[in-house]
């Protein structure tokens, strides 16, 4: 199969090389080690520059809020109309965006149009945009799902929000969550992650991964740090990423005398985030209740990496994280059951192997990335026509 793959994302705090964009470039990279031929026309971050399994076509954006969205929206309509040119694509593949080119495209071409949806395309939140803003962009919601062949969705709570706010029927949408490479996510020993990252060795270490915004509950994390460290003073906490609360989670540390307990490691390459997990004796995502629906990637590179999880029982969570996952679940926005989680890993090794073990056999079973993408390429030729002896359309 051949696919294009349309995908724009912007994170003020972090112009030149978003997370928001690892997903699609796992997928991308996984569809072509498989023998798919794949180009990706993403905006021109660090992330594009560097060599990969699949074509790279990189759009420059004009850096000012208005015009880069629609600078990329245009580029990326001419150079996927330039490219088609010389190979025309079997599947026109987009992440969600307030923008129609990669349908239209599609139209033009004649070819299916699937579009990947992660969160709520017009999130709900209180204060977000003015009504009438929220409104358009809910039409122009509409008017582009509807018209999609097929809408990918992460969790099944957004298959249904998408059904029930966009009209779009429900067998036309499924539900294919987020994965891990299980060959770069995989045990390593603590110790030497530790000593290799000019870590102290033998401290017990609570970590976190991903970008510092307010509903990944990092201010409840670090309230349940100070009931951590009046039970077990050694411990201290990694906090690997960055974002828009970053001053004022350091200002709340400070607060709390916090300053020498924790590591404000930054934002690192992906490639270096197996080494950080590898550090931590008990990963945690502490998920405001708020949260919405979320694909939390961050889980299964922790349980790839043979790490016991703490992780706040939010629906989407829930309804992915069996009880043998190796996910101690906790209700949400609560200091205390936090920290008696935690503290209930630190203090039982024994438990954690065990949660360890589930872990990475979860995610081998039904999270690697070889997986998720061998499910795609089958529902997309046994729905949409494009390969022969598909079987199941059913992505669990």
């Amino acid at each position: 199969m051949t696919w294009f793959l349309f995908c724009y994302w912007y994170e003020p705090d972090a112009p030149h090389d978003p997370v928001g964009l690892v997903r699609i470039w796992r997928l991308a990279d996984t569809l072509a080690k498989v023998g798919d031929r794949v180009t990706v026309f993403a905006p021109r971050y660090r992330s594009a520059l560097i060599q990969r399994t699949c074509a790279v076509i990189p759009i420059h954006l004009i850096h000012l809020r208005l015009l880069r969205p629609l600078s990329y929206a245009l580029v990326s309509f001419l150079r996927g109309l330039m490219r088609a040119l010389v190979t025309r694509p079997d599947i026109v593949y987009y992440r969600w965006m307030e923008s129609p080119h990669a349908l239209i495209l599609a139209k033009l071409l004649g070819v299916p149009c699937v579009c990947e949806v992660n969160g709520e395309p017009v999130p709900q939140w209180p204060g977000n945009q003015r009504k009438f803003v929220c409104g358009f962009k809910d039409l122009l919601a509409q008017l582009a799902l509807k018209r999609c062949d097929r809408i990918v969705v992460l969790t099944e709570g957004l298959r249904v929000l998408i059904q029930e706010r966009y009209g779009v029927p429900l067998e036309r949408i499924v539900v294919l969550p987020s994965g891990t490479d299980v060959q770069r996510f995989a045990a390593r020993d603590a110790v030497a992650c530790r000593l290799e990252l000019g870590l102290l060795p033998n401290r017990p270490y609570v970590g976190f991964v991903g970008s510092f915004y307010r509903y990944q509950g990092l201010a409840c994390l670090l309230d349940a740090m100070m009931v951590v460290k009046r039970v077990c003073p050694t411990a201290e906490l990694l906090l690997v990423g960055d974002g828009e609360s970053t001053e004022e989670l350091k200002q709340q540390a400070k607060g709390m005398g916090l300053e020498s307990s924790i590591t404000w490691v930054g934002r690192v390459p992906y490639w270096e985030v197996p080494t950080w997990i590898g550090a931590m004796s008990v990963c945690v995502a502490p998920f405001c209740g708020n949260r919405g629906e979320t694909s939390p990637v961050k889980l299964f590179d922790y349980l790839a990496c043979h790490r016991p999880v703490v992780a706040s029982a939010i629906p989407s969570v829930v309804t992915t994280f069996t009880e043998d996952s190796g996910v101690q679940l906790v209700l949400p926005d609560d200091p205390r059951l936090l920290a008696e989680s935690i503290l209930a890993l630190l203090n039982d090794p024994g438990l954690c192997m065990v949660l360890s073990r589930q872990g990475r056999q979860f995610v081998e079973e039904r999270f690697s990335w070889t997986a998720i993408v061998e499910q795609l390429r089958q529902w997309v030729g046994q729905d949409l026509g494009v390969i022969r002896n598909a079987h199941s359309h059913v992505l669990r």
